[in-house]
């Protein structure tokens, strides 16, 4: 009888609990359709207004590595396997004016800031992280007055990550942290329906992880379909050129960069030593091939120092022991790097051709993305992920470096 009281209680709590979870999303996705559709009360401004609000959501299903394949203490359940996770946005921007020469060099873009809410579960367990990120939107191609080509990229921070045993009231960290990385990217048609709603439909993909600073570090990546509702607080393309107006500047050519630069950070492999953090350094460098306006191809070499590989190598008892002959590796890349002003959005993929240990268990491919700021026309400040298997983070990387341009200029 006791029994059969605990299991009922049990399930009226879990019952409740999806009752609440459902009021709670509806909840949030009712306050972002309302400022949407609130707005025009509030936007009795000039008609050149640039600023923006938009609502979006997606259904979006977890690929490649999943960490939600097992339950809080790793018994696998291949009837509950979450492999969904639901997404709602919430996004204040600004549109470009044509004030500057690169608003209308990209085609009158957006930029802004926004706030998700995602919802992992299942009938067992669940996690809902919350997220903060910064985006920008740039239409970049116009096929009518009303009809664009968008791409969005996204980054910032995701936090909440702790997944909930519903019928024990366990709970552990998903991604070996709490707080963790998040990047987007997303590609729309963009339709104009009035001066002020754009609709947007696409596809969008999300990457999160800590950056390899705290292990373990699975990452996870969700892509899936995407709706989202624009209002304009000003009319668009009110005395502003739209995309299809931007008159983008004539003249460019084909050219050559030389970069050198260097990185540090962290990287954590507490599971396997016990220790939690080991040095990282990046040398590089490599050649740029500006080919158009907004996208260059590289091709470099990199020199890496890995401080815990003697330490991971000592550790690993249960495998005959591996000579270390130092912790640095010599590796080569290519890869594209897109320019957005003076920022750029890279992706780099590399292989160790020489390193000081050879240990068959430790993939010699490696992946490289993350952002570059041009500080002056020759500095800039790099900050990146280093990844293995595309979704495994190694190490978290900040750094310097130098450009120059052919033909060289003193």
């Amino acid at each position: 009888m006791q029994r059969t009281v605990r299991h009922g209680r049990m399930a009226a709590g879990t019952c409740r609990h999806a009752i609440w979870s459902r009021r709670h999303h509806a909840r949030w996705f009712s306050i972002a359709c309302a400022l949407l559709l609130a707005a025009p009360a509030a936007a009795q401004s000039d008609g050149d207004n640039p600023w923006f609000v938009r609502g979006g959501v997606t259904p979006a299903f977890v690929i490649a590595t999943n960490p939600f394949s097992s339950g809080p203490r790793g018994a696998a359940d291949a009837a509950n396997v979450i492999d969904r996770a639901p997404n709602v946005t919430l996004e204040v921007g600004r549109r470009t004016d044509g004030r500057r020469s690169w608003h209308e060099l990209y085609s009158m873009p957006s930029y802004g800031v926004g706030f998700s809410l995602a919802s992992f579960r299942n009938s067992i367990e669940h996690a809902r992280p919350v997220e903060a990120y910064a985006f920008f939107s740039w239409p970049f191609v116009s096929f009518s007055e009303r009809l664009d080509v968008t791409t969005d990229f996204g980054t910032g921070v995701s936090w909440n990550w702790r997944r909930v045993n519903e019928r024990s009231g366990e709970a552990d960290m998903v991604l070996g942290s709490n707080l963790n990385a998040r990047i987007d990217w997303g590609f729309y048609l963009r339709y104009l329906m009035t001066p002020r709603q754009i609709l947007y439909t696409g596809i969008d993909f999300t990457h999160r992880s800590n950056g390899g600073v705290v292990q373990p570090d699975i990452g996870i990546n969700t892509i899936g379909p995407k709706v989202m509702l624009q209002y304009n607080f000003g009319e668009f393309g009110f005395d502003v050129p739209t995309p299809y107006d931007a008159r983008k500047p004539s003249g460019f050519r084909p050219s050559w960069d030389f970069v050198a630069g260097a990185s540090g950070g962290v990287k954590n492999v507490v599971e396997t030593t016990g220790r939690h953090d080991f040095g990282s350094i990046g040398i590089t460098a490599g050649a740029l091939r500006r080919f158009y306006r907004f996208g260059e191809i590289a091709v470099g070499t990199d020199l890496l120092y890995d401080g815990s590989v003697g330490a991971v190598t000592a550790a690993s008892l249960a495998r005959p022991p591996l000579e270390p002959h130092g912790p640095w590796a010599l590796g080569t890349y290519a890869g594209y790097e897109h320019v957005i002003s003076r920022f750029s959005a890279f992706v780099h993929f590399g292989y160790q051709v020489a390193r000081g240990v050879d240990d068959p268990e430790v993939s010699r491919g490696y992946q490289r993305f993350g952002w570059r700021y041009q500080v002056t026309d020759r500095m800039f400040g790099t900050f990146a992920v280093r990844a293995t298997g595309g979704n495994r983070a190694e190490a978290l990387e900040v750094g310097a470096g130098y450009r120059l341009r052919w033909p060289f200029r003193m």
